[in-house]
C-alpha cells in the first residue's frame, strides 16, 4: 500500500462524502465507497482475482463505524421504529455472513456485474419515486421480517452496500414507515448485515493474496482512515436528514449513481 499525502487525503474527502450519505440516506455509504476503491487497489496491483471483493469487504468494514455513528445521531433524534429492528435482524445477521462466503469464492466480473445491477435499481427508484413514507405504518409478522432481513443481509454481502439500497425501499413500500423514520431505522438494521458480512470477509481465505495491509478481503488501514472522516460524516448528514426534504438530493445522487453504473460496466 502506497499512502502518499494526495492518497491520504482521497481516502480522507471518501470517508466524508460515504460517512454524509450513511447518515443522510440510511444506505451504508458504499454507493460511494466501492467504486473508488476498486480504482484505488487496481492503482496498487491487488490482483484481480481478489479486488472486487477486496474492495467490498474494505467498504463493509468502514460502515460498521459511519453506521453505528449515524445511529446515535438519528437514535437521539427519536427517528429510529426501534420495535421493527428485533424483526429484521436475525435475517440480516445470517443473510450478510452467507453472502460474504459466497461472494469469496465467486468472479470479481461477476459482483462488479450485480452490484451495477443493484444501483441501477436503486438509481432508478430515486429518479421516479415522490418522497416515500406513509403516514399509516403497517407491522409485519416474524417471519415476513426474517425474510426481509435476510434479502438485506444477502444483498450487503454480494453488494458490498450495507443492504440500505433495499432495506430502505422496503420500510416505505411494504411498511408505509414515514419518511422521517426511514435513514436511523435502515441504519439501525444494516449495522447487522454490514458486521456480519465485514467479518465474513475479514475471516475469508482469498485463492490469490491482495497484498500487505489486507487481512483476509479487508484492508485494515484504508478502513482506519476511512472512519476518521466517516463517523463525523454520518453524524452531520444524520443532522441534515432532520432538516431538509431528501428528494431532490436522492434525485441528483441518483444521477451519480447511474454514472458510477457506466464506469463499473466499461472497467471490468
Amino acid at each position: 500500500m502506497d499512502f502518499t499525502v494526495p492518497v491520504i487525503l482521497l481516502i480522507l474527502a471518501l470517508g466524508l462524502a460515504a460517512g454524509f450519505v450513511a447518515g443522510f440516506v440510511g444506505v451504508g455509504g458504499g454507493i460511494i465507497m466501492v467504486p473508488v476503491l476498486l480504482e484505488l487497489f487496481r492503482s496498487w496491483g491487488v490482483p484481480g482475482e481478489a479486488v472486487v471483493q477486496a474492495a467490498m469487504g474494505t467498504s463493509l468494514g468502514v460502515a460498521v463505524f459511519s453506521v453505528s455513528s449515524a445511529i446515535i445521531r438519528h437514535g437521539r433524534q427519536k427517528r429510529v421504529y426501534w420495535r421493527l429492528v428485533p424483526l429484521l435482524a436475525p435475517g440480516s445477521l445470517a443473510g450478510g455472513w452467507l453472502a460474504a462466503r459466497l461472494a469469496s469464492g465467486l468472479p470479481g466480473a461477476w459482483l462488479q456485474l450485480g452490484l451495477a445491477g443493484v444501483m441501477t435499481l436503486a438509481a432508478v427508484r430515486m429518479l421516479t419515486n415522490g418522497e416515500p413514507g406513509g403516514g399509516n405504518h403497517r407491522h409485519i409478522r416474524w417471519w415476513q421480517g426474517l425474510l426481509v432481513g435476510l434479502g438485506v443481509g444477502l444483498v450487503a454481502g454480494l453488494s458490498g452496500l450495507a443492504g440500505g439500497i433495499v432495506l430502505v425501499p422496503a420500510l416505505s413500500l411494504l411498511l408505509g414507515l414515514p419518511a422521517g423514520w426511514l435513514a436511523g431505522t435502515s441504519s439501525a438494521v444494516i449495522i447487522f448485515s454490514s458486521t456480519a458480512a465485514a467479518l465474513g470477509y475479514l475471516t475469508g481465505t482469498p485463492a490469490v493474496a491482495p497484498g500487505a495491509g489486507f487481512t483476509g478481503f479487508v484492508a485494515l488501514p484504508v478502513v482506519g482512515l476511512l472512519a476518521v472522516s466517516a463517523v463525523p460524516a454520518a453524524q452531520l448528514g444524520a443532522r441534515v436528514n432532520r432538516r431538509v426534504r431528501g428528494i431532490v438530493f436522492r434525485r441528483i445522487f441518483a444521477v451519480l449513481m447511474l454514472l458510477v453504473v457506466v464506469r463499473l460496466l466499461l472497467k471490468r
